[in-house]
């Protein structure tokens, strides 16, 4: 059963700035040591920050929940050997989908010159 969708674009000039300094509180507060290798093992590193972002935010919106429940840094994006993205979830997001039942999230990651854009789906049993 869906419990929630989630979708996002983002402008991806507008996390350009934060992501080119990797000590930006920006990028310590929003993505996991996993991620930033694989971030930097990209050719365009700034397309997979923006994608990476705007999967988060799609994350965060199919749980359907207030602003503080958790970080964003407790959604990571990463893939699987063919270059799926997959997601799993840490800290307060892990308790708060184990509370829920939750027990599947599909997401897609897509970006263009100019956007990078998300959407999530997460499933209950």
């Amino acid at each position: 059963m869906i419990h929630g969708i989630g979708t996002d674009i983002l402008n991806i000039q507008t996390i350009a700035p934060s992501v080119a300094d990797r000590s930006d509180p920006f990028v310590r507060k929003t993505y996991t040591e996993k991620e930033l290798e694989l971030i930097d093992s990209r050719p365009l590193p700034l397309y997979c920050f923006a994608t990476r972002f705007a999967g988060k935010e799609a994350v965060f919106k199919a749980f359907g929940v207030h602003g503080d429940a958790f970080r964003l840094k407790d959604i990571e994006i990463l893939e699987d050997e063919s270059g799926v993205p997959q997601v799993f979830l840490h800290g307060k997001a892990a308790a708060l989908a184990e509370e829920m039942g939750l027990t599947r999230i599909m997401i897609s990651l897509s970006y263009d010159t100019d956007y990078a854009a998300a959407f999530a789906c997460i499933c209950a049993e």
